[in-house]
């Protein structure tokens, strides 16, 4: 397993590693890498480029990625998205995305690059996995989450009428290219989303990993370039532990949902209001309470949930007041691992392992005792949540 290691920043550096998947991406790690990018391009045979992002990236970075690759490819062509974050993964930008890019004559030769965050490569992505049947695409993750999570696992999505990432594919990058430069302008509550699903990956799976960021995560986000880039690196470094045994998340690889039904549930009925990541971090205190409830992990590990989560990462927002049991239950229900009838979870059965009493990693949880977890956090009781 993946022990936490300090990595020396050298700006304009490239560190390959890789997927791990079926069909592995590489992943291309640096600080400062943009005069690389024309060099890669190169490497790749294409008629056409069409590069997607958000017009404020557009505005924040367009020197350093877009107007080089406007100079040396003049038959590339820039697309700003109307909309921003989860807004964008809709049916109707989907469709304008796909009628758009037929029009202006793109073909299998063709490539598509996403700038931006994980909402952009979700709808770029899915729109180069359905155009002619798949076409190529190129990840420039601007965010933590994006580069040491979401681009991982060649899931691309939208949001359907009932809930996140209902409608989506698998379909692999190029490559990735993931810049730390980039995150120097993420807002901490960004960044915040991204170190959950690191704190998330030791709890499942590498107890000392979880031990080792803990002591180096401060709630102010203080880290020097280097650091941030250590932390980058260690957090996908821990994501790909798990990969490695499940290159397909159909199996052991399920448990990386940890605190996601919860999650999910929370941030579509929030409706953009509260990020991915924070609405994970609920997600997996109610799951860890959940475990508590019946009997199997102990209130040591819940604890160390809030001290992780809220004292030492600074995620200690309570959950929306609006927000019922009810409303929550029946949110769930259309969760995008939904595999019956009945609400199933991954929880943990210890520190660093999850249940896995069905065979798939998903355990079947009365509704009763669900409905008691979610009511330590509905009814805004957080010192009695954080006693167990």
């Amino acid at each position: 397993m993946h022990k936490y290691q300090d990595q020396k920043l050298i700006p304009g550096n490239i560190t390959t590693l890789s997927t791990e998947l079926t069909k592995p991406s590489p992943i291309l790690l640096g600080n400062r890498i943009s005069d690389k990018w024309i060099e890669e391009l190169k490497k790749l045979e294409f008629d056409r480029l069409f590069f997607f992002t958000e017009s404020k990236l557009h505005e924040l970075y367009a020197k350093e990625i877009y107007a080089p690759t406007k100079e040396a490819f003049p038959n590339t062509e820039l697309f700003e998205l109307s909309t921003a974050g989860e807004h964008s993964k809709s049916f109707s930008n989907l469709e304008h995305m796909c009628s758009d890019l037929i029009e202006k004559g793109v073909s299998k030769k063709s490539i598509l690059i996403a700038f931006g965050g994980g909402a952009v490569g979700n709808i770029v992505g899915l729109c180069a996995g359905l155009i002619y049947r798949g076409i190529r695409f190129i990840e420039v993750p601007t965010t933590f989450t994006g580069q040491t999570d979401s681009t991982l696992s060649n899931k691309q999505g939208i949001n359907g009428k009932t809930g996140k990432n209902q409608i989506g594919l698998y379909h692999a990058p190029i490559f990735i290219w993931s810049d730390t430069q980039f995150l120097e302008t993420e807002p901490r509550s960004s960044t915040r989303s991204g170190i959950i699903e690191g704190i998330k990956n030791g709890f499942i799976h590498n107890p000392e990993f979880l031990l080792e960021l803990r002591a180096r995560l401060n709630p102010e986000l203080k880290f020097s370039d280097e650091e941030t880039y250590s932390l980058a690196y260690n957090i996908i470094q821990s994501k790909l532990d798990i990969l490695r045994e499940d290159p397909t998340e159909k199996l052991y690889g399920l448990v990386l949902e940890y605190g996601h039904t919860f999650g999910h549930g929370i941030e579509w009925l929030e409706k953009g209001k509260m990020s991915h990541g924070e609405s994970v971090s609920i997600g997996m205190k109610i799951a860890a309470e959940l475990s508590h409830i019946l009997g199997i992990i102990s209130a040591e590990v819940v604890q160390l949930h809030y001290d992780i989560i809220e004292n030492r990462l600074g995620f200690n927002n309570p959950l929306p007041s609006y927000i019922t049991t009810d409303l929550l239950m029946n949110a769930m229900l259309y969760d995008n691992k939904k595999t019956g009838k009945e609400l199933r979870f991954v929880l943990l059965e210890k520190l660093g392992k999850c249940i896995n009493e069905e065979g798939d990693y998903l355990h079947t949880v009365d509704l009763d005792l669900v409905r008691k977890a979610i009511d330590k956090f509905t009814n805004n009781d957080a010192v009695q949540a954080k006693a167990g």
